[in-house]
């Protein structure tokens, strides 16, 4: 039912519908212009990121949404990620898809812990991260200026250990990393 494939510049006009609707970019720390050939570019350009990867959210193999790996840090051992549901007729099955980034990014990944920014008015999203073990994390709070408004960035997490002992730990699902030309130096990738 709920699935995941890589993107392709093909995805470009609907990611970009999506990105630009009201209701999701609202959301968002940047605002985005409306440019296909600049959205097909940076298709073509994330497989060499090392830090960002993004994933098209599938229910019965349509479309609904992205998701996203961002600030991978191998290293220390975290990363941020992020999501949206773009198709209105599916934004009940959001509730789904955090358990499945997160057991990929920590049994894949290798990482312990995965953070997540939200706007403060974002209440579903801050609830459903609460509901499935994160914590907020005050200290990297932060302000940003949005179309001249201060908005306030929330920060949460959620540990490995948490997670893993969760109810939530059971979805699973295949997160596919084929094209990730700059996977992360440090992890075996499995073809």
């Amino acid at each position: 039912m709920i699935g995941f494939r890589e993107i392709t510049t093909d995805d470009a006009k609907l990611i970009l519908d999506w990105r630009t609707s009201s209701r999701i970019t609202r959301f968002m720390s940047s605002d985005l212009e409306y440019n296909l050939e600049d959205q097909k570019k940076w298709i073509s350009s994330i497989g060499f990121r090392e830090d960002y990867y993004p994933w098209i959210i599938t229910l019965s193999e349509r479309p609904i949404g992205l998701l996203y790996v961002e600030n991978l840090n191998i290293k220390r051992k975290e990363t941020y990620w992020g999501f949206y549901i773009g198709d209105e007729e599916a934004l009940g099955f959001g509730g789904l898809i955090p358990p499945f980034f997160y057991n990929f990014a920590f049994d894949v990944l290798g990482v312990n812990m995965v953070k997540a920014e939200v706007f403060y008015n974002n209440l579903s999203v801050i609830k459903l991260h609460l509901k499935q073990g994160c914590e907020f994390l005050p200290e990297d709070d932060r302000v940003i200026t949005k179309s001249g408004e201060s908005i306030l960035i929330v920060a949460m997490s959620l540990n490995k250990e948490v997670f893993k002992s969760s109810k939530f730990s059971k979805l699973k699902a295949d997160l596919p990393i084929l094209h990730w030309r700059a996977y992360p130096k440090g992890l075996e990738k499995n073809d």
